[in-house]
């Protein structure tokens, strides 16, 4: 087999996953994934696609419904004019990503990478032959960007740097000022940027920056989706801003990857992108509700944790345990029965943290954390073991 390939470290994420998948009774707290129903007029459109024979080849950018659909979303959510020719749609936003990569990053090329981080764009750093440098965010930051920081972490061959906001795994959203002198940077030293955005619906205080409308010269790809905003992870769609020309080169990647999207599954993205948008603004709020909970009960087990303003996830010290996160995370599953994300998958500043998702019922939130704690005073330098 390929070295490249088979030298990937797969992500942590999926490690417990798979773990849960084979547990019934396991409370899920690891995976990013919406414990909604995907809202009825969305299952209702793809239905409706189905039976109206939509089952054949579709253009590898999209059905023009729907990337008419993305160019008004972005236009009206960032105030940047953008057009249909703007827009390519992708077999879930992870492709969105992968194409980001192939296009724009050449074997050597540097990728800076926010490290905690999603560990997908380590992987499909290594995936094209490119070289993952990380730039930090800290507790002592509040997981924000630092542009000096990430400067100094600019080589020669740096060519792409990776924005995430809301983050993932930290949930912290990056404010005006931020996303503005990161974008500044990159025209000084000229790099490619990916923003993921995926989780930029999911905001409790305040409202999301996006990156677009502080890219003046198009160096900015944007990368969002319906999996999170709207729970429909299953249904696979992503789409991209980007420039005509390259909408037109990912489009012909598609081609070699995927031949092309799915009709009913777009026809359900076009439904969610067009229709009422109060499902988007329910889930923000229960998901807030699940915050504010999470933190009291955090707090009053006296565990340290850093408290999200956006997308579905919160941090949590596991140091006093004397474990590192994925350790605790694999004693935990196994003991406490409570599956969570391990700290390490998302990179160096997070080895003594786990991730909790909060995209699961309050009850399993509260029994979960209380397991957490458990395992915390279980091993901790105060126990009796």
């Amino acid at each position: 087999m390929v070295p490249r390939i088979t030298e990937i470290q797969g992500s942590g994420i999926r490690e417990i996953m798979a773990m849960a998948l084979q547990k019934p009774s396991v409370i899920r707290l690891e995976v990013g994934e919406p414990d909604f129903d995907t809202p009825s007029h969305i299952v209702e459109a793809a239905c409706q696609a189905l039976k109206s024979g939509s089952t054949r080849y579709i253009s590898n950018t999209a059905l023009a419904p729907l990337r008419q659909a993305a160019a008004r979303f972005f236009e009206t959510s960032t105030g940047v004019a953008t057009t249909p020719d703007q827009i390519l749609v992708t077999h879930g936003a992870i492709l969105s990503l992968a194409t980001a990569w192939h296009l724009l990053v050449d074997e050597g090329d540097e990728v800076l990478i926010p490290d905690p981080g999603w560990p997908n764009y380590t992987m499909l750093t290594r995936l094209v032959r490119g070289v993952p440098r990380f730039y930090q965010l800290t507790p002592q930051s509040d997981f924000q960007p630092d542009t000096a920081q990430i400067e100094s972490q600019i080589g020669p061959r740096t060519k792409l740097m990776v924005l995430c906001s809301p983050s993932n795994p930290t949930g912290q959203v990056y404010g005006e000022s931020v996303i503005r002198n990161i974008l500044s940077l990159a025209r000084e030293r000229d790099l490619y940027v990916v923003s993921d955005e995926i989780y930029s619906n999911i905001v409790f205080e305040g409202s999301h920056t996006s990156a677009l409308p502080y890219d003046t010269d198009d160096r900015t790809v944007v990368v969002h989706g319906v999996s999170k905003s709207y729970a429909m992870t299953g249904f696979r769609v992503g789409f991209t801003r980007a420039t005509a020309d390259y909408v037109v080169q990912g489009a012909k990647l598609q081609e070699a990857l995927v031949s092309c999207g799915t009709a009913a599954s777009q026809a359900a993205a076009l439904a969610a992108l067009e229709g009422p948008q109060d499902c988007v603004r329910e889930m923000r709020d229960v998901y807030r509700q699940r915050r504010d909970l999470a933190c009291d009960e955090l707090t009053r087990h006296g565990l340290g944790f850093w408290r999200p303003h956006g997308a579905f996830y919160l941090l949590i010290d596991i140091a006093p345990s004397g474990m590192d996160g994925r350790e605790f995370a694999l004693k935990l599953i196994d003991e406490k029965n409570v599956a969570v994300a391990p700290g390490p998958t998302f990179g160096q500043v997070s080895r003594s943290f786990i991730r909790i998702s909060l995209a699961s019922s309050e009850d399993n939130i509260k029994t979960g954390i209380e397991r957490i704690a458990e395992m915390v005073n279980d091993r901790g330098p105060h126990s009796d073991g």
